[in-house]
């Protein structure tokens, strides 16, 4: 095994790219060389911040001690880089969507797989403590087999709060491609794979006004539709009712409810890579508190959360010569599934899923944080 850390390239100085390169540098395998932006001063700012190096894109795709790139762009920008990356071998992680279409994943997926490099795409919320907690109770049968779930991922809209929500109302976001992904994700981690969908769809308002600076007052087209319902079915048997809105104001629902033949479990916050595990078996009087006792709970303070766990658990596989969990038949099978939703809406019908992935291994409950088998 190679025992120098592998250099990371980091395309896109946005939001998360802090929390990215602090969560990587937890790890004694890895070290991030060098950040690109379109627009230098973020880029500046973080690699001054970082101690790392700012640099053009060409730089960062020719330089031969880089070894993976992290694609932190916007998600119409994620094929286009992330191809770039492939195709000049280098491994890629992407921020989700793996890309916009179905027909731009499958492309990445094949360039990767020509070139023998890894591909893999966030959330990687799932490898979170609370989750993997969630899993562990879940294949131990606390709440018997599983019948049906509910996932409800209701938000007033970005313009609330981001700085420039404009992007996640155009072609690759809302609410389903957007936050989605979380959701999606961590119920086929749970689950295992989606055999068909039924959903509807609707852009409720064609119009958004940004709420924050410095784009307080700007208008916004909606392009994509900000609510959508539907039913999936896994082929475990399971039923799953969601709903992704932009919508809603305010509600009481929990994030993801699991309903068991002889019980109930409420998971953390998919957003999050920990949380509040409740559980209620048959026969109970009162919800029970299960504690948390799963490595990768707690990000670098000021971060949000462990944002860029999975780009380290893709090099930690890839050093040990396993299969990589945060992977891109697991994104890619989690995008079929959300745009089959608006597909489903527009012809009024149920529409099957063709792609399939395995369930994710658990991270082992006994391992030290920095490694992940």
């Amino acid at each position: 095994m190679n025992k120098e850390p592998m250099k990371v390239g980091i395309v896109g100085a946005g939001n998360i790219s802090a929390t990215y390169v602090a969560t990587l540098h937890m790890f004694d395998f890895i070290r991030v060389k060098s950040i690109y932006d379109l627009y230098h001063e973020p880029a500046r700012k973080l690699a001054e911040q970082f101690g790392i190096e700012a640099v053009g894109l060409d730089a960062m795709l020719s330089d031969p001690e880089i070894g993976l790139i992290i694609n932190l762009t916007t998600p119409v920008s994620h094929y286009a880089i992330s191809k770039k990356a492939l195709q000049a071998g280098k491994h890629v992680y992407s921020e989700k969507p793996l890309g916009v279409s179905m027909a731009e994943a499958e492309e990445l997926m094949a360039i990767a797989r020509a070139g023998d490099l890894r591909l893999g795409c966030a959330p990687d919320t799932f490898l979170g403590g609370g989750h993997q907690l969630t899993r562990r109770l879940l294949d131990e049968g606390r709440i018997g087999k599983t019948i049906s779930a509910t996932a409800m991922l209701l938000l007033p809209g970005h313009e609330h709060w981001h700085p420039n929500p404009a992007f996640f109302y155009g072609r690759g976001g809302g609410p389903m491609l957007d936050v989605g992904p979380y959701y999606v994700t961590n119920l086929i981690a749970l689950l295992g794979p989606v055999r068909e969908v039924f959903g509807t769809a609707k852009i409720t308002r064609i119009e958004r006004t940004v709420k924050t600076d410095p784009r307080r007052g700007e208008t916004i087209k909606v392009l994509v539709p900000t609510h959508l319902t539907g039913v999936m079915e896994f082929h475990s048997g399971a039923t799953v009712t969601i709903a992704t809105s932009f919508d809603v104001i305010r509600h009481k629902h929990n994030q993801i409810e699991l309903y068991g033949s002889e019980g109930s479990m409420v998971t953390p916050d998919p957003n999050n890579f920990t949380g509040k595990v409740e559980i209620f078996r048959d026969g109970d009087d009162a919800w029970r508190d299960i504690p948390v006792d799963h490595p990768y709970t707690e990000g670098v303070p000021g971060h949000l959360g462990l944002r860029g766990l999975g780009a380290a658990e893709m090099v930690d596989s890839l050093r040990s010569s396993r299969p990589h969990r945060v992977s891109s038949e697991l994104a890619f099978h989690v995008l079929e599934v959300m745009t089959a939703f608006e597909r489903s809406a527009q012809s009024r019908g149920v529409v099957a899923i063709h792609s399939s992935c395995g369930r994710p291994d658990p991270i082992p409950r006994t391992i030290n944080e920095g490694r992940f088998s």
